[in-house]
């Protein structure tokens, strides 16, 4: 009987110092990363904007518009809602709320350059619960994402 209240208690106190250092973690995390493409401001807002083929280009299940944005499945079935608050040939900037209990923000500014177009971008997503946080940094790294996100867009635009 003594042993199993020992590793109940052992239990409860991982479980404790678990949600604690969930509850000390910062609640935003933000990725940048920055790209040049060859191409012209105006061919690659289309190329974002035109959110129907991202699945041919993107690691993301489907994509269907809504009366507000636009939603997206990703391949393990998670569902994210963007709105566009503005999309411009100079900035975009995107709210997003996920099903995996996650919000956030994603914003680019766009430059016209020698040889094609600046791109910066920086996400921000928000988890509230402790839990989450300590999930999300094992799984998610926003600064990969968003580099990865702008290397498949280059592909895409200077393919077309």
């Amino acid at each position: 009987m003594r042993l199993m209240f020992l590793f109940l208690a052992a239990v409860a106190l991982l479980v404790a110092l678990v949600l604690l250092v969930g509850w000390l973690l910062p609640q935003t995390r933000e990725g940048r990363a920055e790209a040049t493409i060859a191409a012209p401001p105006d061919l690659v807002l289309a190329v974002i904007e035109d959110v129907e083929t991202q699945p041919e280009w993107r690691d993301v299940g489907s994509v269907t518009r809504t009366e507000t944005g636009w939603s997206e499945v990703t391949a393990r079935g998670e569902r994210i809602d963007f709105v566009a608050e503005e999309m411009s040939v100079d900035r975009i900037a995107l709210r997003f709320t996920s099903d995996a209990g996650y919000s956030g923000e994603w914003q680019a500014l766009l430059a016209p350059v020698s040889g094609g177009t600046r791109i910066a971008v920086v996400e921000r997503a928000t988890t509230t619960s402790p839990l989450g946080r300590i999930v999300a940094r094992l799984m998610f790294d926003p600064t990969e994402f968003a580099t990865t996100y702008l290397a498949k867009l280059k592909a895409r635009v200077e393919d077309q």
